[in-house]
């Protein structure tokens, strides 16, 4: 119902009440309202009951406004306390919550990921150039992901996904197709220049009877066998 018929409404109870209260009293003896008198009445309830439903609904509608208002806003607020800004993937405490959930299903893997001689990027180029690169990375990654995998930022260059309902082959082709996808990024320095990204990729199975928090440590020695045997590769955990 909108303000209007709303104010109508409340309005047409007032002037009905009114009346009805008129018409008990003038029932009583001795208490006798003559007819005339009830247009009287029909005119002060409107008069006074219009204005004041007015600001009744229209403080209501405010206040639905302003409802929806912090809704949205706490709606915003949990959203940056699971998001990462710079590279839109989850935080690191909303992953490895959101992971430990379904950590008990069989056929997830683990993937962790960390950009090759990322310091240069800041040494050489500054700081906005290596935040270019975090965003660039986090976006390919974003984009390699199904609505069943989970991606997060570790901390600095690292990042950590754990991808659903895969073998060992299709996980490894994903691997690849994320490595890939960095590998062809090409990131604008303020000075102008195009800078190019790589990762080394560690990959481990899940394992629902041991802590989420050992196979991420598998993935990750794998990780960095993949840097210390070349950079920009995949290797699978022993």
């Amino acid at each position: 119902m909108g303000p209007k018929r709303k104010i109508a409404c409340f309005v047409s109870i007032s002037i009905v009440g009114t009346l009805i209260i008129m018409a008990i009293i003038s029932a009583i003896p001795g208490m006798f309202i003559p007819w005339r008198f009830f247009g009287v009445g029909i005119l002060c309830a409107g008069s006074i009951s219009t204005p004041v439903c007015f600001l009744l609904v229209r403080q209501n509608e405010e206040n639905r406004r302003l409802r929806r208002e912090l809704e949205q806003r706490l709606a915003d607020l949990r959203r940056l306390a699971d998001i990462d800004g710079l590279t839109g993937l989850l935080t690191r405490a909303t992953f490895f919550e959101r992971a430990g959930q379904g950590h008990h299903r069989p056929g997830n893997w683990h993937l962790l990921i960390d950009i090759d001689h990322f310091k240069r990027f800041n040494d050489d180029h500054g700081h906005q150039t290596g935040d270019a690169v975090l965003h660039a990375v986090g976006a390919a990654i974003r984009d390699a992901l199904r609505p069943v995998d989970l991606g997060g930022r570790l901390g600095g260059e690292e990042f950590v996904l754990c991808i659903a309902d895969c073998d060992e082959r299709e996980a490894t082709r994903r691997a690849e197709h994320i490595r890939a996808s960095i590998q062809a990024l090409r990131v604008r320095a303020p000075t102008g220049r195009i800078v190019r990204a790589t990762a080394s990729i560690g990959i481990s199975p899940a394992d629902p009877m041991l802590p989420i928090e050992a196979s991420l440590h598998r993935a990750d020695i794998a990780m960095y066998a993949a840097k210390t045997g070349g950079r920009n590769q995949v290797r699978h955990a022993a």
